[in-house]
């Protein structure tokens, strides 16, 4: 009898486990295929005489059919794999990572005010890709929880001194929305725990952000107060990640 119900909650981990990649999966295909969709339509937009633009466009494709390419592999893996890959670590400019994911955003919602702010020269060892769609999760999140043109900000600096002392880089979104209630805080913010799950459906762009932060050895934090806006801000420790996190 303890071995059927040892069996029958192993069956459920294991159904509930495929369902959370199946889960990722779809999102991380739509946040890629909205995006490859923005970029191609610009040459019907009377933007194709740019070169400049038309290569950055058609790079910006290939990244995204590349992300959903390693998507659909991590979901699907071989048997000698796991479902989460290893950090593939380089050096970033997170100035860089969020002009991307601005520009990303700024093709879907054109009419949407995004400032940028920018401070020091925050650098640091990370998973590019992994970096770049968790901030455009992040930024997504802001524009799908606020009014239509009500403006967002996105905040770059570094380094900065952090807990401990230790030197780390920040990104903040800030918007002027609604505000969000205490369990988005709670999810975004509560500490790692080794058998959490993502949780599915509308809060999954902010779970993913918080898994690609933690990752990094990481930190997220929120300040948002109710019809007074809210800033997430993600920091960083700017040494490397290989040593694993």
């Amino acid at each position: 009898m303890d071995k059927d119900r040892g069996d029958g909650r192993r069956h459920g981990e294991d159904a509930y486990e495929r369902q959370q990649r199946l889960e990722v999966l779809l999102h991380e295909l739509r946040t890629s295929l909205t995006t490859i969709r923005g970029w191609a339509e610009l040459p019907l937009q009377g933007l194709s005489d740019d070169p400049e633009l038309m290569v950055r466009a058609l790079r910006r494709i290939q990244d995204e059919a590349d992300h959903m390419h390693q998507a659909v592999q991590q979901v699907f893996p071989r048997a000698d794999t796991s479902w989460v890959r290893p950090l593939d670590a380089e050096p970033v400019d997170l100035r860089d990572v969020a002009d991307e994911a601005v520009a990303d955003l700024g093709l879907l919602d054109p009419e949407r005010p995004i400032a940028r702010e920018n401070s020091g020269r925050p650098t640091l060892v990370a998973d590019n890709r992994m970096l770049r769609h968790a901030i455009r999760n992040l930024l997504g999140n802001a524009l799908r929880h606020t009014p239509a043109g009500s403006p967002v900000t996105v905040a770059v600096r570094g380094p900065v001194a952090g807990s401990g002392g230790r030197p780390q880089v920040e990104l903040s979104v800030s918007d002027q929305g609604p505000g969000m209630s205490p369990h988005d805080i709670a999810r975004l913010t509560s500490p790692r725990s080794e058998d959490r799950r993502i949780e599915l459906g509308g809060g999954l762009g902010l779970s993913i952000v918080r898994r690609v932060v933690e990752r990094h050895g990481g930190e997220v934090s929120v300040h948002s107060a109710p019809d007074r806006g809210t800033t997430v801000t993600v920091a960083f420790p700017t040494v490397s990640v290989s040593s694993g996190n």
